[in-house]
Parts: C-alpha cells; sequence; structure tokens
C-alpha cells in the first residue's frame, strides 16, 4: 500500500514543497537538493535525500541558513516552532529578558542567532548551553550550530510527514 504522506510529498508543485521544506531547514541550497531528489519512493528515501543533503552543505550554506533563524526569545513563527519553545513560551518576562541578553552576546560573537534543537529543554537548560557554545570559536560554532539545525530539521520533517498522513 502506498505510503499516503510521500504520495502527498510527491504531488505537490514544487513551490508548495520547497516552502514546506525550507520551514523544516532555512536552506534554499538544502531544499533545492531534497526537492531534485523526487519522486520519493517512500519516507526512507525522503528522509535520505534530507540526510544527503544536509551532509553536503558547505560551512557558508550553513551560516546562510542560520542567519534565517529568529531568535528563541522571539514568538514563534510556526506551529514547528510553537512546539519546539514550550518551556519559553511559559517563560516569565524577565527570564525572557536574560534569554535576550545571551542571544544578543551570540549574535554579536558569532553573526547569527542561537539554534538550539530546544524541544522538552527547560530555560536554564538552554541559557547554560549558550553560555557554554559562547566559548566557541566560529568554526566550531558553525558545526555544532548545523547539528542543532539538523535536529530541528529531522523533528519538523517528521510533523510535516505526520501532517501530511491525514486524519487516521
Amino acid at each position: 500500500m502506498p505510503d499516503t504522506a510521500v504520495v502527498t510529498l510527491n504531488a505537490l508543485d514544487e513551490s508548495a514543497l520547497e516552502n514546506e521544506l525550507l520551514i523544516c531547514t532555512p536552506s534554499r541550497t538544502w531544499a533545492t537538493a531534497v526537492l531534485s531528489a523526487r519522486p520519493y519512493a517512500d519516507r526512507e528515501d525522503l528522509l535520505a535525500a534530507a540526510a544527503d543533503a544536509w551532509r553536503s552543505l558547505t560551512p557558508a550554506d550553513v551560516a546562510t541558513a542560520l542567519v534565517n533563524y529568529l531568535p528563541l526569545s522571539d514568538p514563534p513563527d510556526s506551529a514547528h516552532a510553537a512546539a519546539e519553545h514550550g518551556a519559553l513560551v511559559a517563560s516569565s518576562a524577565g527570564r525572557l529578558t536574560v534569554l535576550r541578553e545571551r542571544e544578543s552576546r551570540y549574535r554579536a560573537r558569532f553573526g547569527f542567532p542561537v539554534v538550539i534543537a530546544a524541544k522538552g529543554l527547560t530555560l536554564e537548560h538552554i541559557l547554560a548551553e549558550i553560555d557554554r557554545r559562547l566559548t566557541n570559536d566560529r568554526a566550531d560554532e558553525l558545526v555544532l550550530a548545523a547539528r542543532h539545525m539538523v535536529a530541528i530539521g529531522e523533528g519538523r520533517i517528521a510533523t510535516l510527514i505526520a501532517r501530511c498522513e491525514g486524519p487516521g
């Protein structure tokens, strides 16, 4: 029996699927690579295309993608982000001010916003992670931020697949 989600994704026009992919990982290079692997035989084929595209990103591609993320302290820009940032949504204004200050220091140091796979993390864990990462040099931070970008993207692709499965 065909996989409903894969059939749905294969049937989307290129622009619609590109928009969905850019929500998963805000890299046009990555999205173009995933799109070029269509039609997907099954979800494993889609996930393999995504993984191959992430591995093929250059440091410049990663840096370009990272600047497209909103700060963690901003209101979520999508249902994906709202689900990922649950602990932050419930945080007090004072604690969010602390987060904004750390984000500002991070952006000043690295030139892009903090990207953390935050789903399930407390605000204290996120603050500690930012403090730890502020000691990195830019090259090491690009590698670490790319890992978080992939983790976020994997979760968002899983959500996209689930949405395309339809009811039941």
